[in-house]
């Protein structure tokens, strides 16, 4: 498998970025976004974590549940989706990305050398996979107008931590 993938559900689920037809707060709700994420874990051979809040629900403590292409972590009552997602990616070789729209856990995230994409961000390319396989076309035909651009001189080369972001996302 390649990279890991990590996903704050309930981020990505009410960010209204995502077209779920189901409640995401719901069981029915989380099954799909996970069927989703898994669908496009396998095509993008990613390893695939979803972590739920779990405030409010009263777990007393966090449990893993596996799914088909993945596994679903819902997070305590004592802790929160960031706390758990921080750890993760302290215990993590490097390759992780991480889908989230907090700016607090990215900041903390990306000082880490984790590459943190946004849900609207992500909730993009996910539509465009799933239109492509809707439509029976590649979806990497994108990436060519980047490289179509005219140069224009010096000075014009990203940084090396974009250039790194954007070698990862290319992944995504």
């Amino acid at each position: 498998m390649g990279a890991h993938l990590v996903v704050d559900g309930y981020n990505l689920a009410r960010s209204g970025a995502l077209l779920l037809s189901e409640d995401p707060a719901g069981p029915a709700g989380r099954d799909e976004l996970c069927a989703l994420l898994a669908d496009y874990g396998r095509a993008k051979g990613f390893r695939l974590t979803v972590v739920f809040d779990a405030r409010g629900a009263g777990r007393p403590e966090r449990t893993r549940t596996p799914f088909k292409g993945g596994t679903a972590v819902y997070v305590s009552a004592r802790e929160t989706a960031d706390d758990v997602i921080r750890e993760i990616a302290r215990d993590a070789p490097g390759g992780l990305l991480v889908v989230t729209s907090d700016r607090g856990l990215a900041g903390t995230l990306s000082a880490r050398a984790v590459t943190v994409v946004s849900c609207p961000e992500f909730a993009e390319r996910l539509e465009a996979r799933r239109m492509a396989a809707l439509k029976g076309t590649d979806e990497d035909d994108k990436g060519g107008a980047a490289r179509d651009r005219a140069k224009k001189g010096e000075g014009h080369r990203l940084k090396k931590a974009d250039r790194a972001r954007e070698r990862t996302l290319r992944k995504l």
